[in-house]
């Protein structure tokens, strides 16, 4: 008994450093998008453009921006220097990949909040009128 616990505590200490457990390029780039794309600015476009342009479009488009995923910078990124090609092209890909639909989310969640309280104010101000 003693000795499987020994065992059990000694593979979990040993097996993250030998690097078995490291994560894919695809992990990796969803990861750092998730840490590089700010949330806070996609929804503040998305609830700017909801408000100005709930009239003419119906509230439900996204701008152009939000496909455009940003520039990755691979030689800043240390954990990418010294892999092979493929490894950095899978962590490029998934990143950009992911970072659209971050800031897609976000800035729908953005249009439709912008949305919602223009067309409220509106309604309030129409009831408003009619007393």
């Amino acid at each position: 008994m003693r000795f499987t616990v020994v065992l059990m505590v000694l593979t979990f200490i040993f097996v993250p450093l030998t690097g078995i457990c490291e994560l894919t390029p695809q992990e990796m780039g969803k990861q750092d998008a998730h840490k590089d794309v700010s949330r806070t600015t996609w929804f503040i476009e998305g609830f700017i453009n909801g408000c100005i342009f709930s009239w003419i479009m119906g509230g439900g488009q996204l701008t152009q921006a939000a496909n455009t995923p940003p520039d990755v910078a691979v030689d800043e990124i240390k954990d990418l220097l010294g892999k092979p090609t493929e490894f950095v092209e899978k962590y490029v890909k998934a990143y950009q990949s992911e970072s659209v639909v971050i800031q897609y989310r976000w800035s729908n969640y953005g249009i439709r909040s912008g949305t919602g309280i223009t067309a409220a104010l509106v309604f309030a101000y129409l009831i408003g009128r009619l007393e």
